[in-house]
């Protein structure tokens, strides 16, 4: 098999970026569902309301994290692509 050439590369590289952009703001979707169970739990649940509640703000804020990663990455993307 030939070696890629640069021009080969640099198009994997994106490509493997936007996997990455695509695999971030899943495991966004991923945090902010299970926030939201943290959440319901904490109404249904007096006895561990202020663990859940810990839980929920926590993945929350990791959700907004992964979104905002993702979002540079796609910023990157759009940046080198032709």
């Amino acid at each position: 098999m030939p070696n890629p050439n640069k021009e080969e590369k640099f198009d994997a590289l994106l490509k493997d970026l936007n996997d990455l952009g695509i695999y971030l703001h899943g495991r966004g979707d991923k945090t902010h569902a299970l926030s939201q169970q943290f959440a319901e739990n904490a109404k249904k649940d007096a006895s561990n309301r202020e663990f859940d509640l810990n839980q929920s703000r926590m993945l929350d804020y990791q959700h907004h994290l992964w979104h905002e990663i993702g979002g540079l990455v796609e910023k990157l993307i759009k940046q080198y692509e032709d």
